[in-house]
């Protein structure tokens, strides 16, 4: 089965579309596991709702705009848990931080707020094709019938659905309204290309170049086509540019020892070239 990589365990872990009837609980978020997408470590016991192993590391939040928040993977303080401040309950998983100020924000919580705002003036049709899944249409769901226990995330951009939403009533797909109206071409200024939406991501693998994050292949993005290899979450095209962190001291190591070997060989190289040049020149005389 093929592993994925969280950057709060060091194991690899394994992708299930659901576990229906198992009563588990999200590391990261705390709410039960049951019938949703589920990223797990059997060995650990270490289970991830969809939407918290996609978690960006950095985001910058409306209720917080002055500082960037990090992703932690457990709270950050002596106690061992955190007050989020924004539904003021105590947490103890995955937590959305600014070390500056303390303030701690859940991570259903961060995202609850930055879902797509769609136009209560318009009535959405009750029915679309989207490309992202094009072989059924998506029904639209004023009310979709999901108990507070399961989280429910967009399958174009793999924030948190609350609310109205369109669903696939045979795949169980599901999409923001705002999510459904994307732009097929979108610009950054610190980018001289423009930005393609990929509904189909092509990529096995790829870090956001805004946010830092994990862009999972089933989720929509947008992309340079002219060859820089360069693109982000649909979420992420306004967004500021988070920087790389620095390189941890076992990391420096490791790519230590790789160029202190490659400098060897090439050493190694340049020795055995000028052995075979001097018996080139022996050879000559004798």
């Amino acid at each position: 089965m093929e592993g994925y990589k969280h950057f709060s365990h060091p194991h690899n872990l394994s992708f299930h579309k659901s576990l229906e009837g198992a009563q588990l609980t999200c590391t990261g978020c705390k709410f039960p596991c049951t019938g949703t997408p589920v990223y797990s470590c059997r060995r650990c016991k270490i289970f991830l709702h969809d939407q918290c192993f996609d978690a960006a590391r950095s985001l910058i939040h409306p209720s917080h705009p002055a500082h960037p928040l990090s992703l932690f993977p457990s709270s950050t303080y002596t106690a061992g848990s955190f007050i989020c401040n924004s539904c003021n309950q105590t947490g103890s998983g995955l937590c959305f931080c600014c070390s500056i100020c303390e303030f701690d924000l859940h991570v259903h919580c961060a995202y609850k707020d930055l879902k797509p705002k769609s136009d209560k003036s318009i009535n959405p049709p009750k029915q679309i094709q989207l490309q992202a899944h094009p072989n059924h249409p998506l029904l639209y769901l004023p009310n979709p019938p999901y108990s507070d226990d399961i989280v429910c995330t967009c399958d174009v951009c793999g924030m948190v659905c609350e609310g109205e939403l369109y669903n696939c009533g045979v795949c169980g797909y599901d999409a923001h309204v705002g999510c459904c109206n994307l732009p097929e071409t979108v610009r950054r200024e610190d980018h001289e290309h423009g930005l393609s939406l990929l509904h189909v991501n092509p990529h096995e693998t790829f870090e956001c170049d805004v946010c830092r994050g994990g862009i999972a292949q089933k989720h929509c993005m947008y992309y340079c086509m002219s060859g820089c290899d360069y693109g982000m979450h649909v979420q992420c095209v306004s967004a500021k540019v988070t920087e790389k962190a620095p390189m941890d001291a076992m990391t420096f190591q490791v790519e230590m020892f790789k160029l202190q070997n490659q400098m060897k060989i090439h050493q190694m190289m340049i020795d055995t070239k000028l052995m075979g040049i001097s018996g080139l020149h022996r050879n000559r005389y004798y």
